[in-house]
């Protein structure tokens, strides 16, 4: 009888556990367009890391949000939605890209962090997207790995189709649609948490210049 008493104890507390780190992702979102309204007017960065802070968070991660970005050295997503350490779940490749070591991290993040947003940002001015326009319009011996790049936007503008009159507006939009259209399709964590209610995948584009975060419909 102890047994099972303790045995339903622990499974409360798990429950119990597992719920506080669960976040609703319409309030995930809401919190992270508040931080990217701090870092427009500058009032950002007032987040103190401590000592006790990284010590913490050396015991155990809970991101409230993955964040698939570019490489670029100025598109920084902590500082983008004024968060502080272990805030976010950041993963950077050129052209924001989903492949299959992307999408192992992102399962991830959602299985096993139990982190209930996903946001694809791609950003203005984005040398990835540049190289992959330049070569629709005249097709170049692109003969090193930024190929692989390349030919994943170029398959996102095949795919999505999309109305735009502007070809590098338009690559950029339909590579961020057509990755976060692929990783609501990926089976069997991502389709399974979003069919659920569990996981929200939205798309961004950050600019450059503004600071300034548009969120996808």
């Amino acid at each position: 009888m102890k047994y099972y008493l303790i045995l339903i104890l622990l499974l409360v507390f798990r429950t119990e556990t597992f719920c506080q780190h669960v976040s609703n992702p319409d309030s995930v979102l809401a919190w992270l367009k508040s931080g990217n309204n701090l870092f427009i007017h500058g009032e950002f960065n007032q987040l103190g890391i401590d000592s006790s802070l990284r010590i913490e968070l050396s015991k155990a991660q809970h991101p409230r949000a993955v964040i698939l970005a570019c490489s670029d050295s100025r598109v920084s997503p902590e500082l983008i939605f004024d968060k502080g350490l272990g805030d976010l779940f950041v993963i950077r490749v050129a052209g924001n890209i989903s492949d299959d070591a992307v999408l192992g991290s992102i399962e991830y993040a959602v299985e096993h962090l139990h982190t209930s947003l996903v946001v694809v940002m791609g950003h203005k001015n984005c040398g990835a997207i540049a190289a992959a326009v330049a070569d629709l319009q005249k097709p170049d011996e692109i003969n090193n790995h930024i190929r692989i790049l390349t030919d994943k936007i170029e398959q996102a503008v095949a795919t999505v189709k999309l109305n735009e009159s502007d070809a590098t507006q338009k690559a950029l939009l339909s590579n961020i649609i057509f990755t976060v259209s692929t990783l609501e399709e990926s089976r069997p964590v991502l389709n399974e948490a979003v069919k659920k209610g569990e996981l929200k995948i939205v798309g961004a584009v950050y600019d450059l210049s503004s600071g300034k975060v548009e969120w996808l419909k």
